[in-house]
């Protein structure tokens, strides 16, 4: 291995958290088919006291492997194996060290709303709060989508009052345009009252029709179908709860008013990566297999 090779491999693995420990002991076995801990802790002046947590380490992380001889040796899997590996352990690890600071981020926000401390917070929960009046519902949805930086992904569900509401939207269509010029991504993804029964003609003709409305109207209030960053599409599938995603992290869980089914009755909006992913992929999966545009 030349040195400036081992030089940019160093510094990649020195960026990808590995003690200076592990950074020695994983390139000291790379120009040996395998060695035993006591000689990989002379070669990589690791202390023979700390050798074997190095050799655990590394191969908790998918990094080496160890032999079945008498004494163990241990080995490199292939180089470019070894760089993946550490990349998904790394990234998993941040996943669930974020997932846990969100968790107590959560907490703490609580406590801080129900403390009658004398602190500087926002007027409303950033990390977690239930909305029940439709009007506050509506300026949160707004305000993080005015906060978006790479996605939005919003549900929505059709019924007599649609065309109406669009052109009540005015609001939400100004963020969404304001997302748009900053280069974020915004999908909508519109559900109509239908099951998964086949659909009488009648009813597809209906459909149709709606659609063309619906498409014209979006227009009419200032938000043009065929913008760059923007797309449009319906589907059958209803979801079991409608929800929002944002940026990946953020989730606006809706609940439909039974008595004023235009309406949103009661929202959860949560700052919590995991779910917003795992949303983000139920999502995704209706729009490219069971929707149409």
């Amino acid at each position: 291995m030349s040195f400036e090779l081992l030089s940019n491999l160093q510094e990649f693995l020195t960026k990808a958290k590995l003690s200076t420990y592990c950074v020695n002991a994983f390139l000291s076995l790379q120009n040996s088919k395998e060695l035993t801990a006591k000689d990989l802790s002379k070669m990589s002046n690791v202390p023979i006291g700390r050798i074997y947590e190095v050799l655990d380490e590394l191969e908790n992380k998918y990094m080496i492997q160890v032999n079945d001889s008498r004494p163990k040796t241990y080995s490199t899997v292939p180089l470019n194996r070894a760089i993946y590996n550490l990349i998904i352990h790394q990234t998993k690890e941040d996943e669930r060290r974020s997932s846990y600071l969100y968790e107590q981020a959560r907490e703490l926000e609580s406590k801080l709303y129900s403390s009658k401390a004398t602190l500087k917070i926002e007027p409303s929960e950033i990390f977690y709060s239930t909305i029940l009046e439709p009007k506050r519902i509506g300026k949160t949805l707004i305000k993080s989508i005015y906060e978006s930086r790479e996605e939005v992904l919003l549900t929505g569900f059709i019924n007599e009052h649609s065309v109406k509401l669009l052109t009540l939207a005015t609001k939400l269509i100004d963020s969404i345009n304001d997302a748009l010029d900053r280069g974020v991504h915004v999908k909508s993804l519109l559900t109509f009252e239908y099951d998964h029964r086949i659909l009488s003609e009648v009813q597809k003709t209906e459909i149709n029709k709606i659609v063309s409305v619906i498409r014209k109207k979006f227009a009419e209030v200032g938000l043009s179908i065929d913008r760059e960053g923007y797309e449009l599409k319906f589907t059958l599938k209803q979801f079991p709860n409608s929800y929002d995603v944002i940026d990946k992290e953020r989730v606006f869980m809706k609940l439909q008013n039974p008595s004023a089914v235009w309406q949103i009755f009661a929202c959860l909006n949560i700052v919590d990566p995991p779910l917003a992913v795992e949303l983000r992929k139920k999502y995704l999966n209706i729009w490219h297999f069971d929707s149409f545009s």
